[in-house]
């Protein structure tokens, strides 16, 4: 449970950490109205997994970023500089923000509130409150949060690759090989494909729960 409290906190941190990190991305506040019109702040991240519940996915978010921040600035922009890397470049800031704050704009919109049945422990079929999907424009999930925000914010080649493919393996295997090479070759050309595809798995899995009803 994220209480309202702990809802607006989440907002007024994800709203700082844009206008920080973001703020010189002409389109930046359009899209920021645009979502908060569109319901991001009380979204959850999912229908039964992690954060499945009222404001999850703006929290998901900001755990994404603050772990591939800390994953970079720790591990890989150190190991860059020591030369021990495959990439030389640095990875802008900037870009790491834009990646994984919003990396699953798709989400909003698409779970709606809804009674749910399950069975308690003498077999007796009682209700819950759930979501469920409910998705108007099906077209993709990487793809939708680049297709949303690109309404708004022009995005750089890293930013769309590391978007688009940020569920990794979970969403190619119906693709066939041609999206397996497609994702090969986006974590090859991009170091932050990477970066946001394991900052979105270790959030996920390792520093969020799944509310059990």
């Amino acid at each position: 449970m994220i209480t309202e409290l702990e809802r607006q906190a989440n907002k007024d941190k994800f709203i700082a950490y844009c206008r920080e990190f973001i703020g010189g991305r002409e389109g930046l506040e359009r899209l920021l109205t645009y979502m908060d019109e569109s319901g991001f702040y009380t979204a959850p991240s999912s229908t039964n997994f992690h954060l499945n519940v009222e404001g999850g996915l703006c929290k998901h978010s900001l755990n994404v970023f603050e772990t591939a921040r800390d994953i970079y600035t720790n591990i890989l922009e150190p190991k860059r500089v020591a030369g021990e890397t495959s990439f030389t470049q640095p990875i802008n800031i900037e870009s790491i923000a834009i990646s994984t704050l919003f990396h699953d704009l798709c989400k909003m919109q698409m779970y709606q509130k809804a009674e749910k049945w399950k069975k308690d422990e003498a077999g007796r079929w009682v209700s819950y409150p759930g979501y469920e999907v409910k998705d108007d424009f099906p077209f993709g999930h990487g793809e939708k949060s680049c297709f949303i925000i690109e309404r708004f914010m022009r995005l750089k080649k890293s930013e769309l690759l590391a978007i688009r493919w940020h569920m990794c393996m979970f969403d190619v295997p119906e693709q066939g090989s041609a999206g397996r090479f497609s994702l090969r070759a986006a974590m090859e050309a991009e170091p932050l494909v990477s970066l946001v595809q394991m900052a979105d798995l270790l959030s996920a899995n390792c520093l969020e729960v799944t509310t059990k009803y």
